[in-house]
């Protein structure tokens, strides 16, 4: 015998009711609770029979007989799609943002480190911001500038406006100015991952070449890190997660590998994952956000917040969609700016 599944409305506004009360408490909810602060007009026996039926399709439980309903995943999965359905207040809650946590133009490792924080204290949650691959970034200018006699600073400017500045120091005598020179002929217009021994051929100095094959693999090394990460410490002092949770959580946030490869399975953002959804053994109190910003229509990188699963979701996506758009507002206006 086939199970109806169908909800009728009632008894969407009860579950949605159930979550969002359970969400502000953390205790269980009863049927007289949902009554006291809903404007259904049904009375407690009804909401006590549709509590029931909700338990039964799955999306609330009972600790025990004399206790109220606690939501399952399913039921914050249909809380956060109806929340999704229902979320137009993005305006103004951008807005106070803004306020708060105004963004202005500089460095790119600073507007992504200011982002990842903001958004970590924002949330309450741990945030992983996946950088743009710098790889595949065209360099700009290389500028070589002495600092003592034998102390130098490189300045490499890429299309992104991320800059990379590389002390270095030489006993030897040297040409600055040549070898900035030398530098911008290899550099410029060139990607971080096509530079290779080949482009170092031509009419110069061997020890010019050999600094600037020193010079660039320091580059390619300084850009290795492609993530940044902050606010584990800001989730678990705001909630009661026991050793395991936090030794599990800790080892998911500390494994690059292991991030990139969540990131990349998600191919549709905003997404929600909620608590066992992720399928991360060990994790099924949290869950996880995950969006992407841009530069105009290319993708640059994704960002993962991890949050207790007991939240305000629509605060957490309304937040998350505002720090993913100013970062595409940014790098599309760099981007046109340092192309002219």
């Amino acid at each position: 015998m086939r199970r109806d599944v169908r909800v009728n409305e009632r008894q969407k506004k009860i579950l949605y009711c159930v979550v969002r009360e359970y969400i502000i408490t953390k205790k269980p909810v009863s049927s007289e609770h949902v009554l006291n602060v809903s404007n259904l007009s049904c009375s407690a026996a009804t909401i006590r029979n549709d509590l029931r039926r909700l338990e039964y399709l799955g999306y609330l439980y009972q600790p025990h007989t004399s206790a109220g309903r606690i939501p399952t995943d399913k039921g914050f999965r249909f809380y956060v799609d109806e929340t999704l359905k229902l979320a137009k207040d993005y305006a103004q809650r951008s807005h106070q943002i803004n306020v708060r946590y105004p963004m202005t133009y500089s460095d790119m490792e600073r507007i992504l480190e200011g982002a990842a924080i903001a958004l970590a204290r924002m949330t309450k949650g741990a945030v992983v911001l996946e950088k743009p691959d710098t790889g595949r970034l065209k360099i700009l200018r290389a500028i070589v500038t002495p600092i003592t006699r034998n102390h130098y600073l490189i300045s490499v400017v890429t299309e992104l406006g991320l800059m990379k500045f590389i002390p270095f120091r030489s006993f030897a005598d040297v040409d600055h100015a040549k070898l900035e020179d030398l530098l911008n002929k290899l550099l410029r217009g060139r990607s971080i991952d096509s530079l290779t021994g080949e482009v170092f051929e031509g009419d110069w100095e061997e020890s010019l070449i050999d600094l600037s094959e020193q010079l660039i693999s320091s580059l390619k090394d300084d850009l290795r890190n492609s993530m940044i990460k902050f606010g584990l410490d800001v989730l678990i002092s705001g909630e009661t997660f026991n050793i395991d949770e936090i030794r599990n959580l800790s080892r998911f946030l500390s494994d690059d590998g292991l991030l990139k490869a969540f990131m990349d399975k998600v191919q549709e953002v905003p997404a929600v994952f909620i608590g066992s959804e992720h399928g991360l053994q060990g994790l099924e109190r949290f869950s996880i956000f995950v969006d992407s910003y841009r530069k105009e229509n290319e993708p640059m990188g994704k960002i993962l917040v991890v949050t207790s699963k007991i939240i305000k979701y629509e605060e957490i996506m309304n937040v998350l969609t505002y720090v993913t758009s100013r970062l595409t507002e940014y790098f599309t206006v760099v981007t046109r700016e340092v192309e002219r």
